[in-house]
């Protein structure tokens, strides 16, 4: 990353193309999410797995498609009942965060008083 450039946005303009990697860096724009991937040590999809030589799947938490299909079949009747059982506890979940926000009431600390209806209408007539 050149000297005062943010990283996240350098990163950003080589995916989108508008800079070019050094060419001593080693780099290629298909590798740099292949790369965050890695080092968060999250599973690289199999699509991506070819674009980092050397990558092994299996040491970075991917799987072969036969093995992810199989892994995806067993789970697919324990995947809609625990989608459900997500959805309703997300749902109660809000349901109680909004009764929580229109019913308690919060303790002012700004220590002002609010004039009264009188004082209100008499600055409005002015």
């Amino acid at each position: 990353v050149p000297e005062r450039v943010n990283p996240p946005d350098h990163f950003i303009d080589i995916l989108e193309g508008i800079v070019k990697p050094s060419p001593n860096s080693g780099l290629d724009y298909k590798q740099l999410p292949v790369r965050w991937m890695l080092h968060n040590g999250y599973p690289i999809p199999p699509d991506m797995q070819s674009r980092i030589p050397g990558v092994n799947a299996s040491s970075h938490g991917g799987a072969s498609s036969s093995e992810a299909h199989a892994r995806d079949a067993g789970t697919n009747t324990q995947s809609f009942a625990g989608e459900f059982w997500e959805d309703v506890k997300s749902t109660m979940q809000l349901r109680g965060d909004k009764i929580q926000h229109n019913f308690l009431i919060a303790k002012d600390l700004s220590n002002r008083q609010t004039p009264g209806i009188l004082q209100q209408y008499k600055y409005f007539v002015g």
